[in-house]
Parts: C-alpha cells; sequence; structure tokens
C-alpha cells in the first residue's frame, strides 16, 4: 500500500500549499480595505466630535 499512500500524500501536500498561496494573497487585501474602512470611520467620528465640541 505504499506506492499508492505516496501518490495521495504528493497530491494532498500540493493542494494544501495551493490552497495556503491562495488564502494567503486573497485574504491580504481584504483585511487591507478592512482595516482602513475602520480607520477612516475612526477618523470621521474624531472629526465629527471635534466640531461637536465646539
Amino acid at each position: 500500500g505504499g506506492e499508492i499512500i505516496r501518490g495521495f500524500t504528493f497530491a494532498l501536500l500540493i493542494g494544501i500549499l495551493i490552497g495556503t498561496y491562495s488564502s494567503l494573497f486573497n485574504a491580504s487585501p481584504l483585511v487591507y480595505d478592512l482595516i482602513g474602512k475602520k480607520v477612516q470611520t475612526i477618523k470621521h467620528s474624531i472629526k465629527h466630535h471635534k466640531k461637536k465640541k465646539n
């Protein structure tokens, strides 16, 4: 059974590597956008709060 398992293991390893690579490069821009929107929201809140105080 060793020969069959080697082929399966190789295919599984390739799938894991490609999946990890894909997830990393798909998730990075998403996180960047979400953090950017959060920062903009915080800046807007601070600006609005300062105007309201004056």
